[in-house]
């Protein structure tokens, strides 16, 4: 299973200390529900988290990793990190 979050900017990500926060959030919920931790591939336009998990336990990581991120984001830099946001 593998699900993509998009930036709301095709740069984003490219910071290389975002890039790691994003994988050690995704790790830190992994953690927390006792399941395996995806895999994470960051781009600079998108996150890509893959895991031999049940499709919702997988979201469920996705969104909270979205969630997370994105409040931190907001708050230190008054932007979206995630589109639609």
């Amino acid at each position: 299973m593998r699900i993509t979050l998009h930036a709301a900017s095709p740069a984003s990500l490219r910071d290389p200390q975002l890039a790691d926060l994003v994988r050690a959030c995704a790790h830190e919920t992994a953690e927390h529900q006792g399941v395996i931790a995806p895999e994470v591939e960051v781009f600079d336009d998108r996150i890509e988290l893959s895991a031999p998990l049940p499709a919702a336990i997988l979201l469920a990581i996705t969104t909270e990793v979205r969630r997370a991120t994105g409040r931190w984001h907001r708050a230190k830099y008054g932007c979206a990190l995630w589109s639609g946001e």
